[in-house]
């Protein structure tokens, strides 16, 4: 045994400190940074385009995706200006978006996405893991930060995967969490509030929310690990 590795009952430990460190470090970012006046003035121009703020948002949204932009931060913003509203623009922008990237993957990048995945065995993995595991490790990765979700709209174009299968697990993958972050966006429009209910059930929100991605992180990495498929 590894004299370097730590016992595995601390890790539980580890994680939820760590979990409840990003947590801490947000609710401090919330105080520090001007987040709220950030919001508030997205919140302000999106509303002020009136019924063509909500399709500017769903182009914003497309193009992020696009671009491999995190599309949680700009889940949140949308939910703050808009209200649960915005979970059917962001579904259908997502879906859009990572349905273009995937043709592209396929397509007129694909050798270039290949260079990429060769010269990382955390992307080579993934794209032997989907190979290996079918539409069921697909939407777990969908589900898992292992790879940022717009990156593995590229790394899954060089895949075998077929189309309906890609899309149906991008669907099921990112349903989850747009509608934790759109969740987390609604209550963060009464953040301001002096009631403690509000920041009670955001900061309830953000650890459900860490442990969710810890614990499919786990079952992801395990897959990829395992007897099936070696991390290279």
């Amino acid at each position: 045994m590894d004299k370097t590795s730590r016992p595995a009952h601390t890790r539980p430990v580890q994680t939820w400190a760590a979990m409840a460190g990003a947590a801490a470090l947000a609710g401090a970012a919330w105080y520090l940074l001007p987040v709220e006046e950030g919001l508030r003035a997205f919140s302000d121009w999106a509303n002020g385009l009136g019924p063509w703020g909500l399709l500017a948002f769903g182009v914003l949204f497309f193009l992020a995706t696009l671009l491999v932009v995190p599309g949680t931060p700009l889940t949140i913003a949308g939910a703050v200006a808009f209200g649960w509203a915005v979970m059917p623009v962001v579904l259908v922008s997502a879906t859009l978006g990572s349905w273009l990237a995937f043709v592209a993957a396929r397509t007129l990048l694909r050798d270039r996405v290949r260079r990429l995945i060769e010269r990382r065995p955390a992307l080579n993995a993934t794209v032997e893991a989907v190979g290996d595991g079918g539409w069921r490790l697909m939407t777990l990765m969908r589900l898992s930060p292992f790879v940022p979700f717009n990156a593995q709209n590229y790394v899954l174009g060089v895949t075998d995967v077929r189309t309906p299968a890609y899309l149906v697990s991008t669907v099921i993958g990112m349903l989850p969490g747009t509608v934790v972050c759109v969740y987390l966006g609604v209550i963060g429009r009464h953040a301001g509030s002096d009631e403690p209910t509000h920041w009670i059930t955001l900061g309830l929100g953000l650890l459900a929310t860490l442990a969710a991605v810890e614990l499919t992180r786990r079952r992801v990495r395990a897959k990829l690990e395992g007897g099936r498929v070696g991390v290279r």
